[in-house]
């Protein structure tokens, strides 16, 4: 359908005083250009900014769960039967730390410490000052305190791996500075209810 330019017109929708010829607008390729370029940044941003993808070896068996949350972007550890891994990096085998006495696990606690140090070099600079002077002038709004996210562990445990290795793991990590742990699941599919049973 055409697009007319405005004007008075008579019943057969021609103007009146003009020839037979109608004009039609023309749409501006560069305008359109544009909008689909900020539409497909606003797009990619908060898509970036939504979902944490994580990487899950093969040999990783995730337990269920029915009662799930979605993760935060963190640092992960990885226990399985072929060793502790932290951030895909092999830091001791699972043997050695199943049969150990001793709670702390020294390579990891090394591994989350180094991981925690860079985490405040970064988070110390300059950006991040200015976030929190902007912070502290809305004092008035009360705002949850975020953990910082080098402060943040998610652990994949195999669920075939003892519990005591896992408490190992998950006793290094605080004692190394990290304040939150969460556990990567899966979600227990949910089965309809059948009625008149």
């Amino acid at each position: 359908m055409p697009i007319y330019i405005p004007g008075k017109r008579d019943h057969r929708n021609r103007k009146v005083g003009a020839s037979k010829r109608s004009a039609v607008a023309v749409l501006s390729l560069t305008a359109m250009v544009d909008m689909f370029t900020v539409l497909a940044v606003f797009l990619l941003q908060n898509y970036a900014t939504t979902n944490q993808i994580l990487y899950l070896p093969e040999k990783v068996e995730l337990p269920q769960a029915s009662a799930v949350k979605e993760l935060k972007p963190s640092n992960v550890v990885i226990v399985s039967k072929d060793g502790i891994f932290l951030n895909e990096q092999k830091i001791a085998p699972y043997l050695e730390v199943k049969e150990a006495t001793d709670w702390l696990i020294p390579p990891l606690v090394d591994g989350v410490k180094k991981l925690i140090k860079d985490g405040e070099e970064e988070k110390s600079k300059l950006t991040q000052r200015i976030r929190q002077a902007v912070n502290e002038a809305r004092k008035g709004e009360s705002e949850e305190v975020e953990v910082d996210k080098f402060r943040k562990l998610t652990i994949q445990a195999d669920k075939l791996i003892d519990f005591l290795t896992v408490k190992k793991v998950m006793y290094t990590v605080t004692e190394a500075g990290v304040f939150e742990i969460n556990f990567a699941v899966l979600k227990k599919e949910d089965k309809p209810e059948e009625p008149g049973l």
